[in-house]
């Protein structure tokens, strides 16, 4: 019956073989999308339609006087002309815990969007829909997928986040002091900032409350006032290291800057 088709049916051969040559293509690029390319060092930037390939590592990019491509290490960011339309429900869900309608939209986006900035968004939301869900296996698994295709996510302060709460929760302690001590010497500040929070949260789990003070949030309230964002965590995780530890006018100290200064966050409503 083999030898037959192959003498009888080259043509359904061919047809076979070419809808497997597209399928992998297809596989191995995401896009297109209208999208802006904003290029590194004030190199300006490129619109149209958009395709990331993976195999090569460069963005195809479709403009009205032709076809371009550009390395993905010399693009900065890529802004979306429209997010894609499953995104913001997907976060509701997870923020509501509706976590399981929120993960098959997801897995989507990051595969339909791979280095289109939003697939990242989307797995920070699915790795914590996993960790909520108490599957910090798999959590860490998708981050460190995304991290092998994308190593600049790690800068992401809100990504990175969920992936070392995930490493922490699988007790990896060791991998992520490494990880921690790498992004807080050489990531952004923003990422740094919240590097050390996290370095004060393994060194907790370590029953070593001074030095999660010390090498941690303390670190983090003292010389990185500026990022706010992280403040409010910083601070609330201070109070409890402190208290646990038995200085209490240090952690009544910190109890009245959160109450103050951030008293609309989740963590100053712990303490209300």
């Amino acid at each position: 019956m083999m030898k037959r088709y192959y003498k009888h049916s080259p043509k359904k051969l061919l047809a076979v073989v070419f809808g497997v040559m597209i399928s992998v293509s297809t596989c191995l690029a995401s896009g297109p999308h209208l999208a802006t390319l904003i290029k590194k060092d004030g190199g300006g930037h490129a619109s149209g339609k958009v395709r990331y390939l993976a195999s090569s590592k460069v963005y195809e990019i479709y403009m009205k006087n032709g076809r371009q491509q550009i390395a993905a290490s010399k693009v900065a960011r890529v802004v979306l002309k429209t997010q894609p339309a499953g995104l913001r429900p997907a976060i509701d869900n997870v923020k509501r815990g509706n976590y399981d309608a929120a993960i098959a939209p997801l897995k989507k986006i990051i595969t339909d969007y791979e280095m289109f900035g939003v697939d990242v968004i989307a797995a920070q939301y699915l790795a914590e829909a996993y960790l909520k869900k108490g599957n910090s296996k798999e959590s860490v698994r998708l981050c460190k997928e995304i991290l092998v295709g994308n190593p600049d996510a790690i800068n992401n302060p809100q990504f990175a986040g969920i992936y070392w709460d995930a490493l922490l929760q699988e007790k990896k302690y060791s991998t992520l002091k490494r990880i921690l001590k790498t992004t807080i010497e050489n990531g952004t500040h923003q990422a740094a900032a919240v590097a050390l929070v996290k370095r004060g949260d393994v060194l907790m789990a370590q029953k070593d409350a001074k030095a999660a003070l010390l090498d941690g949030y303390l670190r983090t309230i003292l010389m990185f006032q500026d990022v706010k964002a992280i403040q409010p965590e910083a601070l609330y995780k201070a109070i409890k290291a402190h208290e646990s530890v038995g200085e209490h006018q240090y952690a009544e100290k910190w109890r009245k800057r959160l109450l103050t200064g951030y008293s609309s966050s989740s963590y100053a409503k712990k303490l209300q």
